[in-house]
């Protein structure tokens, strides 16, 4: 009999609106991983003695040799096949006929390891690393990087750390898959449609055409979720396989926490020798981030914590070392748009150090230090920069606050249960600015294959063919389209399906960029305005970014232009906290951005406000802080739209954190903090 293949009509991936754990189906199998129960060892056996009929258990040996998925050239074990690495990870898919009867039944299954005790120096192993040098004082590999500090009039070190945890309350990850007529089918929230299939035709040996995935309503785009979720996807594809029969595969709420959406504290040490004038003559940063076992990320992690570690600020002498470490435990995640908070919240953390000890405020420490004379390694097209620091600063009265609130929270004037207070609230005001990058051109997985595509029908209606944006993004896009073809919006539609050839080979949450994707949609749409009077419809034209733009970056050197765009923005956090419950109140936050022109002002102010209370919400670990005085302002521009997504997770902490150290008059070195932490500042301010 003829094999029945995948129909030429169906599209390759679907984009869908439904949760993938509400789907069901009357033969439905349900799985559930089995994991190490030790954190290094070797795989003795995995057995299951007189297994229920109806009840599977698949392990490395049911894949063979082809036991991995494959992540910018790294490789990973599906199942562990000999060697544990991590406590946790994936020994086996154990199947059952019904949800009740899984961890029942799965309790019956043999597991003997040989637990392995781990040395020191197997704890910890460098697995990537790079080193910046700039200027004469650091130019010597075998000279003491101490020398450059021994004439320093401050000479300022600081460690500063942060690791932001907040509730995961989307969808737990994972897949429902089916195999029927040589046909896979899968149901799951990826974000990397085009890694999900290459990898599960080399795992299964089944054609591209006849995979069909179904995307449904996607999670936070943490990395392991967009990785991982492969992973996933093998797991339960295998089973749907073996069995020819519907398989679901969801995490459990702990599963997803720990290996989906862990993250792990990231440290970053500097020590800067500044001159009388408070101009930062040279900078030593340490970078040491534990990856986890086998990241594929973990290179590109220093690479954007390394670019973001000096900010806008131009220092003549420079040294940058940074590690990735590779350990015994489950891969560390993050978000890598937004890996670079953790460096912003580092640097400018440590320029408000600069501004206590050298008696210079934080606005003039700051300016002071954004030479355009002194090259960079990492160069940022930044317009009106002074402009909007100084806008934040005046808007918030920081310049006055700042001297007001250093001088009443050194000089208490009550003692209370052991500590010094004042007979008000304490008070601080801290500020911030970053730049916000998108389109990084050292990246593997950008590669250059963003690309939009847009038809002008015959009815006069136009096509957008792309993965679906925000609610608020699409509207923008709507706007354009309108603006440029003077189409109504209403007969402006997007096309989501993609056949394998078409498929973007890069993740959703990279894919989705509004600032490249606004600036390539609009591109289609002039070249079609162009042709519209010329051509007969319909007209069809797709942009993408070109390898020529990437040049502006030599990821050989490490220099250049790293991102396709920047914004810019500054923040300026007022806060109290009350002696008696230790509580913080947040009493006004102002921002000033500017990211090129705006659409849909309004939209864009309400996402601002709206990401500063989820911000909010990772910074203090045992309470819900919230700001009902929050002023959002935009530096008004015609040029090209850039990134304002992810703008505040870089703005927030360090604002915060600063204006904590100041009311405490403790210096606060990491985030989240909690009311403990409070009370032990406030016990050791007592004692100096």
């Amino acid at each position: 009999m003829a094999v029945k293949k995948a129909p030429s009509q169906v599209n390759h991936t679907q984009i869908t609106k439904s949760y993938f754990s509400d789907l069901k189906n009357a033969s439905c199998l349900y799985a559930k991983i089995i994991r190490s129960p030790v954190q290094y060892g070797k795989i003795l056996s995995i057995t299951y003695e007189d297994i229920p009929e109806g009840c599977y258990l698949f392990t490395a040996e049911d894949l063979g040799d082809k036991n991995y998925i494959e992540t910018l050239d790294v490789q990973t074990e599906i199942f562990a096949s000999q060697q544990i690495n991590y406590s946790g990870q994936p020994l086996a898919l154990f199947v059952a006929e019904s949800e009740s009867s899984l961890n029942r039944l799965s309790s019956n299954i043999q597991i003997k390891v040989e637990e392995e005790k781990l040395d020191n120096h197997e704890k910890k192993v460098a697995y990537a690393q790079r080193v910046i040098r700039k200027g004469k004082l650091f130019a010597s590999k075998d000279k003491n990087p101490d020398t450059a500090f021994k004439r320093a009039k401050f000479d300022v070190k600081g460690n500063w750390t942060s690791v932001l945890n907040a509730p995961d309350t989307s969808e737990a990850n994972g897949a429902y898959c089916s195999y029927e007529k040589d046909v896979l089918t899968i149901s799951t929230p990826t974000q990397w449609p085009k890694h999900l299939c290459d990898n599960l035709t080399r795992i299964l040996d089944i054609k591209n055409d006849n995979i069909i995935i179904k995307k449904t309503i996607s999670s936070n785009p943490y990395t392991n979720t967009l990785w991982l979720n492969t992973n996933l996807c093998a797991m339960c594809a295998l089973a749907a396989v073996k069995t020819g029969k519907p398989v679901k595969l969801v995490l459990s709420r702990e599963e997803n926490s720990s290996f989906m959406v862990k993250k792990s504290p990231i440290t970053l040490k500097y020590r800067t020798n500044v001159t009388e004038s408070g101009e930062i003559k040279a900078m030593q940063v340490n970078i040491e981030i534990d990856s986890g076992y086998h990241n594929p990320f973990a290179a590109e992690f220093l690479d954007r914590l390394i670019i973001a570690s000096t900010n806008i600020y131009s220092v003549a002498n420079l040294l940058i070392t940074a590690t990735a470490f590779e350990s015994h435990t489950a891969p560390a995640s993050t978000n890598i748009e937004c890996i670079d908070s953790q460096a912003f919240f580092a640097v400018e953390n440590q320029m408000q150090k600069i501004s206590r000890v050298t008696g210079l405020s934080p606005v003039e420490i700051r300016l002071l230090n954004v030479n355009k004379k002194i090259s960079m390694p990492f160069n940022f097209e930044i317009n009106r920069l002074e402009d909007t620091i100084q806008a934040v600063a005046s808007k918030s009265d920081l310049l006055r606050k700042n001297v007001s609130f250093a001088l009443e929270n050194k000089t208490p004037s009550k003692t209370t249960k052991g500590y010094k207070a004042n007979n008000m609230n304490l008070r601080g005001i801290g500020m911030s600015c970053v730049f916000n990058a998108s389109g990084y051109f050292g990246t593997k997985i950008f590669a250059c294959n963003q690309k939009i595509s847009v038809t002008l029908e015959k009815d006069s209606s136009c096509t957008i063919h792309a993965l679906p944006p925000s609610s608020t993004t699409w509207e923008i896009w709507k706007e354009n389209v309108s603006e440029i073809l003077g189409i109504e919006p209403k007969n402006i539609k997007l096309d989501s399906n993609f056949d394998a050839k078409e498929e973007s080979v890069v993740p959703e949450n990279v894919y989705n960029n509004i600032s490249i994707m606004t600036q390539l949609l609009r591109k289609c749409c002039l070249d079609i305005q162009a042709k519209r009077f010329r051509k007969p419809l319909p007209i069809s034209t797709s942009k993408g970014i070109t390898a020529a733009a990437r040049k502006v970056w030599n990821p050989t050197k490490f220099q250049g232009v790293p991102f396709h765009s920047t914004s810019f923005g500054s923040l300026s956090l007022e806060l109290e906290i009350d002696p008696a419950t230790y509580r913080i109140s947040i009493k006004h936050i102002y921002v000033i951005l500017n990211a090129g022109k705006i659409y849909l002002a309004n939209a864009a102010e309400n996402s601002i406000k709206l990401a500063i209370q989820h911000a909010l919400s990772e910074i203090v670990e045992d309470d819900i802080i919230k700001c009902s005085d929050i002023s959002v302002l935009f530096i008004t521009s015609d040029s090209d739209s850039s990134q304002l997504s992810g703008i505040i997770s870089k703005l927030l902490p360090a604002a915060f954190a600063s204006a904590l150290s100041q009311a405490l008059n403790f210096e606060i070195t990491s985030i989240p903090v909690s009311q403990k932490d409070i009370f032990k500042a406030m016990t050791s301010a007592s004692k100096t």
